[in-house]
């Protein structure tokens, strides 16, 4: 049987005596502590407890090795600790406690050693943590309690509210919410300390005293226990008190404590405790508290869940591991593995992690300012069949609202899993789940996709293309440079990989199909000029002066010469993503889809004009051109915003979806010729909105791609008088057309009709992974940039595929500008490509698309001639997606164009329906 531990009634009156006579200043102690910051298997940092001395000669019993979250330190209030701390990790570590700390030092570098003071005035839990790599895995808790031992009274079971003192708790839960991901330990009644990891099973004897401590490292959560209740923080303790059953922890470093009995009022069962988010929960912010009879045999050990120090490749353990990827700004290691620079020299991205079956996947937005969701790819299709057990397994896995977060999932069946974020489709993360007893590295026989395609053999050209486009994207050295006179050579992991036909090596398989060592065609300047500029958002380009990436690239198409460099290293420009000009193209607006803001920039001297916060992850932005307001898609949540013209206010915004369902997270939107209409490509409902202007209105919600979830429409493209809307669909490889007046559906373009995806045959024009499709001024031709490498021609007239032209990897902006003389050039982006491609689609204007080409390349790697107001260095001139013209040719557009920059063009380009 099991008893309550209490004081001895003369131990009892000692310390009431003590606490009366005594004040806390004198009573106080001093903690002498040396911890250590060490790197865990998957590569996350975390403290470790060397040693803890204190002058009143009472210390807990820590773990032996470095935890996520680190020691949970106990003190009283008026105590000091010092905190000597040495780092054992590759990168820069401090040690803070905001409320607590006083005149820290700096962070220590890399084998440095570095001292923190702390002294504790007042009661109550607080974290610590790194200044910068808090989310990622350095924090812990610090308990300041009361020198009489008094902590927070419980709920009975009739309702009377118990006080208590320290020494009766049975155990101490300290949950940290980080993400979307619950970080435990526990705390026994002697003291010792035993690390839970992720999403723990809590255990307790039924009429166990638990005190729990809540904290929240990072974007804000709301804590909910199921069927135990506890008394509001700062209500009274004694009558009366507020009870709740959830929390806000409304801001980053927010905590809460309470105690609860175990099991009061309900008795033994199997409890849920999560986040009450629904966004959070449903990312798998949840975990469980199990109680147990004291007489039923049961065991009321707490389970440990995932650990970093668990079983992953190159890390054997009985326990199941973890996996985790970093979600980043950064280009190539958008998801970037903990432990990617130690897997790189083999699996040359690190953006790829392998795991056995049973330990699970984590992501974490540390590195982001921007909001995104963690979405399934393509998976095994046993894996989908979703009867393989696990607490947080659910394939596909889909966020349906994009926030700062992260995610936790368990893997069970052997194969491949691709992620991505909707918002920003060209993140990829891969996990391999591999069986060790298999030959190779396991892929699965077949593979399922968001798209809807099901049972792909991995041995299929579809599949093999898909892992070459993978190798590409989260690889910089796969990416096409045109400065060079060497042939281009990708590299892929030389490793055995397992598939529906066999072990085969999958570097031979991916250059036996998609070569190797390829000599690039280097293309010349178009021979006749274009009239004005193009800027292009260099969307990967650094610069000295920033962390973030992302440069805009100003070409003067007189001459096909770079005129400028704009990278506004005092705002620390991040991801530019699209642009477009005001009515007098003094100003040009670009957005930074990787945060918050709309940027505009002054035209003449690229010089920063203004800097407003917007909204998440804003993506592209137009003018209407009735009145020159600046309208811009909140890619990131669910409303395209109007700004007023000569203002940086937002003025209103309209709704892409209604109230009370999924939010839209429109991207690439157009405006009709007249500026009463507005059509957004939602991502995340797969369909496209029609919205008026004047009112606010949805007049129509059209399904694109079929109607196929996860079609992903990304672009509209607009006929010049309006009558006809096309949308591109990245993920289902079409082009839905519909009407513009009422969005009723009228056809689909398929782009992969001619494409085998099982022998990879082609028999006619393809386009793999369409982005932006823009319709010339004229309306006679749309050019659609697909992400596979190639440019679709379409005939408007008939909605037909007229050809294909060659286009780099990562192809994705697309606008037409004027050509001197009289016709278009569409200037075309690409984001692994450093060069900007210029393709005629009618040279000798005879109106037969048939002879569309290529008429020239103009690199977007600046030599020392071209002015900068920062130093580039890296990825020089790569990332190319947002690409717009000056002069603005568009119809509706092109009639308000001031003198100046209507001069260079013909009449037929002023007015361009007639």
């Amino acid at each position: 049987m099991r008893f309550q531990t209490f004081l001895q009634p003369a131990a009892l009156r000692v310390a009431f005596i003590a606490a009366c006579l005594f004040p806390a200043w004198l009573m106080a102690a001093t903690h002498n502590i040396v911890m250590s910051a060490e790197t865990l298997p998957n590569g996350q940092p975390a403290y470790k407890l060397l040693s803890h001395s204190s002058d009143n000669g009472s210390v807990p019993g820590y773990a032996a090795e470095a935890t996520i979250p680190g020691p949970t330190l106990f003190i009283k209030t008026g105590d000091k600790i010092k905190v000597q701390l040495t780092n054992n990790t590759q990168s820069p570590v401090s040690f803070s406690a905001p409320g607590l700390s006083t005149g820290n030092a700096a962070a220590a570098a890399p084998g440095q050693t570095k001292s923190y003071q702390l002294k504790a005035n007042k009661p109550g839990t607080y974290a610590y943590q790194d200044d910068k790599a808090a989310m990622l895995g350095l924090f812990g808790a610090i308990v300041v309690d009361e020198p009489g031992g008094q902590i927070q009274s419980f709920v009975d079971g009739d309702g009377k509210i118990v006080p208590i003192d320290r020494s009766r708790l049975n155990k101490e839960f300290v949950l940290f919410m980080v993400g979307s991901t619950f970080w435990g330990s526990e705390i026994s009644s002697d003291g010792n300390q035993k690390p839970l990891w992720t999403n723990p099973d809590l255990g307790a004897y039924q009429d166990d005293l638990l005190r729990f401590h809540v904290l929240a490292i990072g974007p804000g959560h709301t804590f909910h226990l199921h069927a135990h209740r506890w008394i509001q923080p700062g209500s009274t303790q004694t009558a009366s008190p507020h009870i709740i059953d959830t929390h806000i922890l409304n801001s980053q470093n927010n905590s809460h404590v309470f105690t609860v009995k175990a099991g009061t009022g309900v008795g033994p069962g199997v409890w849920q405790f999560h986040c009450h988010l629904i966004s959070h929960m449903q990312s798998g912010m949840n975990g469980r508290i199990h109680v147990v009879s004291c007489d039923s045999g049961k065991s009321a050990d707490s389970i440990a869940g995932a650990s970093p120090s668990g079983a992953i490749f190159g890390h054997d353990s009985d326990h199941p591991g973890l996996a985790t990827f970093i979600v980043s700004d950064e280009p190539a290691s958008w998801f970037r593995s903990a432990r990617g620079d130690a897997l790189s020299p083999v699996t040359h991205t690190k953006s790829l992690e392998i795991i056995p079956p049973g330990s699970s996947v984590h992501f974490v937005m540390s590195d982001t300012a921007g909001v995104h969701t963690i979405t399934s790819l393509l998976w095994p299709s046993e894996a989908g069949h979703n009867d393989h057990g696990g607490d947080h397994f659910m394939i596909p896995f889909d966020e349906a609202k994009a926030y700062r977060g992260g995610a936790i999932l368990k893997l069970n069946v052997p194969g491949l899993y691709v992620f991505t974020c909707k918002i920003h489709p060209f993140m990829f993360a891969a996990v391999i789940v591999d069986d060790p007893a298999t030959d190779g590295l396991d892929l699965g026989n077949t593979i399922d996709m968001v798209s809807g395609i099901k049972n792909l053999p991995t041995s299929s050209d579809l599949a093999t293309c898909l892992l070459h486009t993978f190798f590409v994207t989260t690889v910089p050295g796969n990416w096409q440079n045109f400065t060079s006179p060497e042939p281009w050579k990708t590299v892929y992991p030389d490793v055995d990989v397992k598939v529906d036909i066999g072990t085969v090596n999958l570097q031979d398989v991916l250059h036996t199909r998609y070569g190797d060592n390829i000599n690039l065609k280097q293309l010349g300047k178009p021979a006749v000029p274009g009239v004005g500029e193009v800027w292009v958002d260099t969307q990967f380009e650094k610069t000295a002066g920033k962390t973030k990436p992302g440069t805009i690239t100003v070409v003067d198409t007189s001459n096909w010469k770079l005129k400028r460099k704009i990278a506004l290293p005092q705002i620390n420009l991040n991801n530019p993503h699209n642009m477009w000009p005001n009515r007098d193209h003094s100003v040009v607006y670009t957005t930074q889809w990787f945060d918050n803001k709309l940027t505009a920039i002054n035209q003449k001297n690229g010089k920063l004009i203004s800097n407003v916060q917007v909204g998440d992850s804003p993506s592209h932005e137009m003018t209407l051109p009735n009145t020159d307001d600046i309208t811009v898609a909140i890619n990131g949540e669910n409303d395209v915003v109007i700004i007023p013209a000569g203002t940086t206010n937002i003025n209103r915004a309209l709704l892409t979806q209604s109230h009370g369902q999924a939010p839209g997270d429109p991207h690439g939107h157009w405006i009709s010729a007249d500026g009463k209409r507005i059509i957004t490509p939602n991502i995340n409902t797969h369909d496209a909105g029609f919205y008026d202007v004047e009112d606010g209105k949805i007049v129509a919600r059209t399904a694109t791609g079929d109607g196929q979830h996860g079609a992903h429409p990304i672009a509209i493209g607009m006929l010049p008088d309006s009558s006809k809307v096309y949308a591109a669909n990245l993920l289902h490889h079409s082009i839905t057309v519909m009407d513009e007046n009422d969005g009723h559906f009228i056809k689909n373009i398929n782009l992969i009709e001619h494409y085998n995806p099982i022998s990879g045959d082609i028999t006619g024009p393809i386009g793999i992974l369409p982005i932006q499709s823009p319709v010339s001024p004229d309306g006679k031709v749309m050019v659609t940039a697909s992400y596979g490498g190639q440019l679709v021609v379409i005939d408007t007239r008939t909605d037909t595929i007229v050809k294909t032209l060659p286009c780099d990897p990562g192809c994705h902006g697309a606008n037409f500008g004027a050509k001197k003389g009289g016709g278009y050039y569409a200037y075309v982006t690409n984001k692994f490509s450093n060069r900007l491609i210029v393709i005629d689609p009618d040279p000798n204007g005879d109106g037969d698309l048939s002879d569309a080409e290529v008429a020239g390349a103009v690199t977007l790697v600046a030599d020392n001639s071209v002015p900068k107001d920062d130093t580039v260095s890296n990825m020089a001139g790569y990332g190319g997606q947002g690409v717009v013209a000056l002069p603005n040719v568009y119809n509706g557009w092109a009639q308000n164009l001031n003198s100046q920059w209507s001069a260079g063009l013909t009449d037929q380009q002023r007015n361009p329906v007639q």
